[in-house]
This record gives C-alpha cells, structure tokens and sequence, in this order.
C-alpha cells in the first residue's frame, strides 16, 4: 500500500473494518487509498546502532564525513530527524569497528605487540 501515517487517528479515518463471526475474520468496509498528509520526521526508536549500520560503508568510504552530513542523509534517506549526538555515536561505532578490523588483519599477518616494523639490524 505504500501508505504512512502519523498516529493511529489517521489510520482509523483511512480504513474502517468489523469482525465477521461467519468467517471468523476481521473484513474490510471501507478504504480509501488517497491520503494528504505529511510525512512524520519523528521516530523516538531509532539508535546510534542503526544510523551506524545503515551508513556502514559510506562512512567507511568517507572517514572525515561531517555529522551535518549524515544528519542530512538521515533526514532524506530515512526520513527521521536525529541529533548530531547521534551521528557522532554512530560514526564513533562505525569507527571502533573499522579499527578493530583492522587490528584483526594486523594480528593475522603475524605481527604482535612487541614487532617492531624496522628489521632489528638497526
């Protein structure tokens, strides 16, 4: 349906059902398809976690990405306003986990603390 509302009044004035003890079901009486309302910005559920997880690898692309940015990208991709708190929290996320990858390959390649990276003759 492709259909958003911001609270449940809206979605009640849209579609009116009844249950119908012959089919054991709930029926559809009326609905109207064609709606004029403004889409909500406002989505107290979204997390640091989920900006970060959505924004995963153009963060990774673009380290030095401003928090204006993925404000911006927050409001237009996925239609939720979010403080710049929030998008520091999840280029910070986005971050560990770049540098924990990181330090994973670096540890594969048989490197530990103690290696330096200068051959020890000098």
């Amino acid at each position: 349906m492709g259909m958003l509302f911001q609270d449940g009044k809206q979605f009640k004035s849209r579609i009116r059902a009844s249950y119908s003890s012959v089919a054991k079901c709930l029926q559809i009486k009326t609905f109207q398809d064609e709606h004029h309302y403004s889409v909500s910005f406002k989505n107290k559920f979204v997390t640091a976690a989920m900006i970060a997880r959505h924004f995963e690898a153009i963060i990774k692309d673009h380290p030095k990405m401003k928090m204006r940015e993925i404000q911006r990208r927050c409001a237009s991709e996925m239609h939720v306003n979010v403080t710049i708190d929030c998008c520091f929290r999840a280029k910070k996320i986005t971050n560990e986990k770049m540098a924990g990858n990181n330090k994973e390959k670096h540890n594969k390649n048989g490197c530990s603390k103690g290696d330096s990276r200068l051959p020890s003759s000098f």
